[in-house]
């Protein structure tokens, strides 16, 4: 349970009642501005705050001055007096509270999780993990095993254990929060474990060779054959990512790693140097392929459910961000359309 308190200047207060003409709130009048307390639950928070926003804040608009934007909003007088403060009481006793649920719930079939939450959610994939670059180098062996056995069951057994798919939607919320020191890193994290992957991948390859003869299996040639399709399997994967993760679901997030299947292109990636070179490259597209689809799905799926920052001034150079990134992956995936047209 979350208590809100938006003050705002008195001609904006019409505004704010027609808002919440369906919530439980009260009001104080004082000389300049009507102060409105609400006590609300955590899921209807952000949708809330979206709600007035709007109304409370004028937007940002900017001001041109050499190459460096300046932005400016209302005056300094309705400035002094527009607020929207939250906290967390420790306790609330009211026979209202359950109404106020029941009404949120009525009235909103799908309930988003708060950033918060799906910031904490996505942290631990944002950071340097040891055990985490472990699992997936275990992951891409168990792959590995399954693709030369010709074993659909092994292939989707280590899909599940394999954590790529944590950096992809930690990379996707902090685009949406407008983090780049954390998306970079992220894209760090991604890019070690890929190839990492492609390198365990070929080491293993060449051991085995001199032990037991390999040979190219279905499950290899496969994926072998990058195509335009798989990019928008990804992008519609990468949008069932940021549903799941928004619905606070995870078992969708494991549909989603194993319908994916990145983690097999990038280990026939480094087998494939080994045994078959000339099919390395289309491999090696195929990955690029998954990976970019799912980032560029991601992202959108932030924009569709409202994923970022709450106040206004850090809103507007998120989107500045998200738009220069979906620019560059939409050059990257036409580039890559053309490519798989030409392997």
């Amino acid at each position: 349970m979350k208590k809100v308190v938006i003050e705002v200047p008195k001609d904006k207060s019409e505004k704010i009642h027609a808002k919440f003409r369906d919530v439980l709130y009260s009001v104080s009048e004082r000389e300049q501005s009507a102060r409105f307390t609400l006590y609300v639950p955590d899921d209807m928070l952000d949708e809330l705050i979206h709600q007035t926003n709007g109304s409370v804040q004028k937007p940002f608009r900017p001001i041109w001055t050499g190459l460096i934007p300046d932005y400016e909003t209302g005056t300094k007088e309705d400035d002094r007096i527009t607020l929207i403060e939250v906290s967390t009481p420790d306790f609330v006793i009211s026979p209202f509270v359950e109404k106020i649920k029941q009404q949120f719930n009525s009235t909103k079939k799908e309930a988003i999780a708060p950033i918060e939450k799906i910031i904490a959610a996505t942290e631990s994939s944002a950071e340097f993990d040891k055990n985490k670059i472990i699992l997936a180098a275990l992951a891409g062996l168990v792959a590995l095993i399954g693709l030369f056995l010709n074993n659909v069951g092994v292939i989707i057994g280590a899909m599940l254990i394999s954590p790529l798919l944590g950096p992809i939607y930690a990379l996707a919320v902090y685009v949406a929060i407008g983090d780049v020191k954390t998306t970079l890193r992220c894209i760090e994290i991604l890019g070690l474990m890929v190839f990492m992957l492609v390198g365990i991948a070929a080491l293993a390859t060449f051991l085995l060779s001199f032990v037991v003869p390999l040979s190219l299996t279905p499950e290899i040639v496969a994926r072998q054959d990058p195509n335009a399709v798989y990019i928008l399997m990804a992008l519609l994967l990468g949008f069932a990512t940021m549903t799941a993760l928004s619905e606070g679901i995870p078992e969708g997030i494991a549909g989603v790693a194993i319908a994916a299947a990145l983690l097999p292109p990038a280990v026939v990636t480094g087998l494939s140097l080994v045994l078959f070179p000339e099919g390395a490259l289309r491999a090696a597209i195929l990955t690029l392929q998954n990976i970019v689809g799912l980032i560029a799905g991601s992202i959108i799926g932030t924009l569709f459910f409202h994923i970022g920052p709450r106040d206004m001034f850090t809103q507007g150079l998120s989107r500045q961000f998200i738009t220069r990134i979906l620019w560059f992956l939409t050059v990257l995936i036409v580039f890559l359309v053309i490519v798989s047209f030409l392997v």
